[in-house]
């Protein structure tokens, strides 16, 4: 079971110039794992943290977080919907072979700042890989788009495996600039929507603590995998 701190993720906009970093922030024996900028580390430093840079995206910089950043303007998420209409459609990649969306999983990693592990944990958990899947709900695809967030994301075939993978990260980096880089509230939002988790303050329902802990899970083996 996972303890019960916030384990924060922030996704950067794509216009930001701001790398995403790892840090390590610890408070009173407790210990907290970032990948977030500077401007958002400083504010749990602010708060009697001591973080500190273990990892650096792309370049080399201070341990330290450089606490003269200013935060960005952040886009607003949109709510998942049901998809009640539209064709089902099937691709040749083999259903269920990681493998084959490895290069568009890297290249939505470095386009919105989303660790290609959490990608991979969210596709995992939403349809196990399989670009064709549709639930019962609707959703619709690799990362299970709901017909109104793909529609605001200009996707067009949600069943196109990059079309699915590149726009379902952009989500979770809106996601993630609304929610403050929390990624429980980050996961919770693309399982539930937005909205139910700013009515509840915080994980709505049973079945969407079960996802959260569920992707968590996976993003933390895959982290483990690659060390």
């Amino acid at each position: 079971m996972f303890r019960s701190i916030a384990i924060a993720l922030l996704l950067l906009s794509v216009a930001l110039p701001a790398r995403a970093d790892i840090f390590r922030c610890t408070k009173k024996g407790e210990d907290i794992p970032l990948l977030a900028n500077d401007a958002t580390v400083c504010k749990y430093a602010k708060s009697g943290w001591r973080c500190r840079r273990n990892f650096t995206i792309g370049a080399k910089k201070s341990l330290k977080p450089d606490c003269s950043s200013k935060r960005s303007t952040v886009p607003t998420a949109t709510r998942r919907r049901p998809r009640t209409d539209g064709p089902k459609k099937t691709y040749r990649a083999p259903a269920g072979d990681a493998s084959v969306y490895e290069p568009i999983i890297q290249k939505a990693s470095k386009q919105y700042r989303v660790p290609a592990d959490m990608i991979r944990a969210v596709i995992r958990v939403e349809s196990d890989f399989h670009p064709h899947a549709v639930s019962s709900a609707g959703a619709e695809g690799l990362m299970q788009l709901m017909l109104g967030t793909a529609k605001s994301l200009g996707v067009t075939d949600s069943f196109d495996p990059t079309q699915n993978i590149m726009n379902g990260t952009k989500y979770l980096r809106q996601l993630a600039n609304q929610f403050e880089g929390d990624a429980r509230l980050i996961l919770a939002g693309y399982h539930a929507g937005p909205g139910a988790v700013k009515r509840f303050d915080g994980i709505p329902y049973k079945a969407t603590e079960r996802y959260v802990r569920k992707v968590l899970t996976h993003y933390y083996r895959y982290r483990s995998s690659e060390r």
